[in-house]
């Protein structure tokens, strides 16, 4: 006796990708590289020095200049460390003032608690530009010009309004019964705030700690006029300074002959660029989840 076995192919169920998805894929791709053109060029020119700038401006020219970094770090390092000390303080303050604020109107009622938090909230509607002159006439009288409180004190009094409104609408998204389970055990507010809500407000919390970090690090305005002396100075303003020093007179200790100076000029961008990168490389992952979460709950 013999036996036939036939076998059936499964038909494929991938769909052929058709003209409008071939060029939106083109287009996204053009984008992208588009968009990397500036990350590849500033790269590229902080290895140079001025002969390689000006006759291998496109292509990667070798040696590679190493010492553009520590010509660089030398007028930069000191504008990064002030920056990182100005919001390292601001951003744990921030966090721990939206943190609380957003538990209060999220989980405690108090009469007026609505109405309180859209006034708050309402604060995210005035321009920064209206409270500019008043802030700096008010920071004056208090002797704080040409000091790092003057940088610090915005971002508390400033942050934890977008803070708040962001972590209410988390914390209100936190399960009841987690609060009711833990007043049980004879938990108190900061028990329920410490132990509950900050775990699962995690992504809501780097979220906001980005977005902080990097309003911070790109300030330019309010530090320009609040601090004199170049020793405080922050990173954008100095960065800002630099530039207009290589561009017009040269910087101390650098060949301003034959675009000499580019060459570091562009090593401090990178140096500058270096902070914001690794920090979205660490909380990248709980960034995109609270944005995606917020836009969910809020």
């Amino acid at each position: 006796m013999s036996t036939t076995t036939s076998t059936q192919v499964a038909p494929s169920t991938r769909r052929p990708l058709r003209y409008y998805q071939i060029g939106s894929h083109l287009f996204i791709t053009v984008m992208l590289l588009l968009s990397l053109i500036p990350t590849y060029l500033l790269i590229t020119w902080s290895f140079k020095n001025g002969l390689q700038y000006r006759w291998e401006r496109w292509a990667i020219s070798f040696p590679l200049r190493w010492s553009n970094y520590g010509a660089a770090w030398e007028i930069v390092g000191d504008y990064m460390i002030n920056t990182i000390i100005v919001a390292f303080i601001g951003l744990m303050g921030m966090l721990l003032l939206s943190l609380i604020g957003g538990y209060v109107f999220a989980r405690m009622d108090f009469p007026f608690r609505e109405t309180l938090y859209y006034a708050i909230i309402a604060l995210l509607m005035v321009p920064w530009v209206l409270s500019f002159i008043p802030a700096y006439m008010v920071y004056v009288r208090l002797g704080l010009l040409n000091t790092r409180l003057s940088l610090i004190i915005p971002e508390l009094a400033g942050g934890p309004i977008f803070g708040i409104f962001l972590m209410r609408a988390f914390i209100a998204g936190i399960p009841e019964e987690l609060f009711e389970s833990a007043r049980c055990d004879g938990a108190g507010v900061l028990d329920l705030i410490g132990r509950i809500t900050l775990p699962l407000s995690l992504p809501g919390l780097a979220t906001l700690a980005v977005l902080n970090f990097i309003g911070v690090w790109n300030s330019f305005l309010w530090p320009l006029v609040m601090i004199q002396d170049d020793a405080k100075q922050m990173i954008a303003v100095g960065l800002y300074k630099l530039a207009r020093s290589a561009t017009y007179g040269g910087v101390a200790g650098w060949t301003s002959q034959d675009f000499g100076v580019w060459g570091p000029l562009y090593a401090g961008y990178v140096i500058a660029s270096l902070p914001l990168v690794l920090l979205f490389i660490v909380l990248g992952k709980f960034y995109v989840e609270g944005l995606v979460d917020s836009g969910i709950k809020v």
